[in-house]
């Protein structure tokens, strides 16, 4: 019988799948969603120790199905599987090839489950949508997929716990510029900000000074914004994400677009999930207005010109489409939220 929490495979080699090749061994997080986002599956509770799923005879019945899919794929392993109350997870690894795809299979063992649901008396269709692929494609992911699937309750749980702190923005307005966020929005208010902007070229050392000036002033209260792009900056916001200090993170490109169907479902990813649930984290992504602000528009133009110079380059204008000019953008827009408000 698999369980919903395997463990991590220890001294495996794993075959990466290339394009075209679902037959061939590789490994795949499956999600499946129940009608409608019904929850058919059961019920979200919390022992005091854990979040839980409570299975309804279908929830049960999709784990009892596992059984009969690796009884027929013996090739099939799985890694690790999680019932949720309106959908469920997957990650399978084929061993050898096969002679069907796995996508094949996978929509086989869905058929399995809708027909035990029937049995159970489940007249609708119990999925109304094709099962949702992510393929490991790089060495580090695989961990990722299994941590993920693990702590899925969890999560939900936490988001239901807070829910202020999942929930969208779409029109959030700080120093005339229009933002979509979520998460702690009293962080905005919070009078002592720094921000952490490091060059792509900085030096260990130079990291290392510029980590310690900014934990020291996050320990006396400092909100710490960045855009966390290059790798100092994303040194620095893991070092304080993991030690509990408040942090404004600028996105480009973070949030699903609006009126998608993934809008309704989103959640901040892997590291930022716990920091959004304990509300020490505000994701902000800047409308497209706001990186043709004149202001903006100004401040980027002579920070490009500024290091073209110190390069003894020829300055050339640099497309406002260009993610060049949108990264320099984003620190340049999170020094105005940190600097708003000091004048004089």
């Amino acid at each position: 019988m698999p369980n919903e929490n395997s463990s991590i495979p220890k001294n495996e080699t794993f075959t990466w799948l290339e394009p075209g090749t679902w037959r061939k061994p590789c490994i795949v997080h499956v999600t499946m969603v129940a009608n409608s986002r019904q929850a058919l599956f059961g019920q979200l509770s919390h022992n005091g120790f854990e979040a839980v799923v409570e299975k309804t005879p279908i929830g049960w019945a999709v784990i009892n199905q596992q059984r009969r899919l690796l009884e027929m794929c013996p090739v099939i392993k799985i890694l690790a599987d999680k019932v949720m109350p309106d959908h469920h997870h997957m990650v399978l690894q084929v061993l050898r090839t096969m002679p069907r795809s796995i996508r094949e299979v996978v929509r086989g063992y869905m058929q399995g489950c809708k027909g035990e649901a029937r049995k159970l008396g489940f007249a609708e269709n119990l999925y109304d949508a094709p099962p949702f692929f992510r393929v490991l494609t790089h060495k580090g992911q695989l961990h990722a997929m299994i941590e993920y699937v693990k702590a899925n309750a969890e999560r939900a749980w936490q988001r239901r716990q807070n829910p202020d702190l999942f929930r969208m923005h779409r029109r959030t307005e700080v120093c005339g510029l229009q933002f979509t966020s979520m998460g702690n929005h009293f962080l905005l208010d919070w009078p002592d900000r720094q921000l952490v902007e490091m060059s792509r070229s900085a030096s260990d050392d130079q990291v290392e000074d510029r980590l310690r000036a900014v934990l020291a002033a996050a320990h006396n209260g400092a909100v710490t914004y960045t855009a966390a792009i290059s790798k100092g900056e994303q040194k620095i916001a893991r070092t304080l994400r993991e030690q509990g200090y408040p942090l404004v993170v600028l996105l480009n490109d973070g949030f699903p677009a609006a009126g998608s169907p993934q809008e309704r479902f989103y959640k901040p990813g892997g590291v930022y999930f716990e920091a959004c649930s304990k509300g020490q984290l505000l994701l902000m992504e800047p409308d497209e207005s706001a990186f043709v602000n004149e202001a903006v528009m100004a401040a980027t133009e002579e920070t490009l010109r500024r290091k073209a110079e110190a390069k003894h380059y020829s300055y050339v204008r640099v497309p406002v489409e260009s993610l060049r000019y949108r990264f320099v953008a984003l620190n340049e827009i999170g020094r105005m939220l940190v600097e708003r408000g000091r004048e004089g």
